[in-house]
């Protein structure tokens, strides 16, 4: 055997080993590959119903938030309405009553000073007289002070 024939038998037992290296592989990420794909399986088959539920919760919450917003704005409209009522009641009652409150007060005012004298005139004379005979004892008593002296 010459050393060409050496050289490619050398180079063909390479390649047989390669290519069982490459079949090894091969086989090896099949084997991954199919268990891959039963644990997809697996989890999509347990998935399901919890996606199936979460979305059935949502469903289920946002009719609930639905009603929500339809009471929310049936109240919104029953404060507008209870706004403009009262404003409407204020208007039309509330001229006419402080009218009839300003004359009774009035009326009350005048029946009361008729009735008893004005107490306020009573209470200044009193202060008044109170001076006065305060002044008069500090008058009387410096003036008898300087006799004795």
């Amino acid at each position: 055997m010459s050393g060409a024939q050496i050289v490619g038998l050398i180079f063909a037992v390479f390649v047989v080993i390669g290519a069982c290296f490459l079949a090894f592989l091969l086989v090896q990420v099949t084997e991954l590959l199919l268990t891959l794909k039963g644990t997809l399986t697996t989890l999509t088959t347990a998935a399901l119903p919890l996606i199936e539920e979460a979305e059935q919760a949502a469903n289920t919450g946002n009719a609930g938030m639905v009603k929500v917003a339809a009471i929310s704005e049936n109240i919104e409209a029953l404060t507008d309405n209870v706004s403009a009522v009262t404003t409407i009641a204020g208007a039309v009652a509330g001229g006419p009553l402080v009218k009839a409150a300003s004359f009774s007060l009035g009326v009350r005012r005048i029946i009361t000073s008729r009735r008893q004298p004005d107490l306020a005139k009573q209470v200044k004379l009193e202060l008044a007289a109170e001076r006065r005979a305060q002044r008069q004892s500090v008058k009387s008593g410096s003036a008898g002070a300087g006799d004795k002296g």
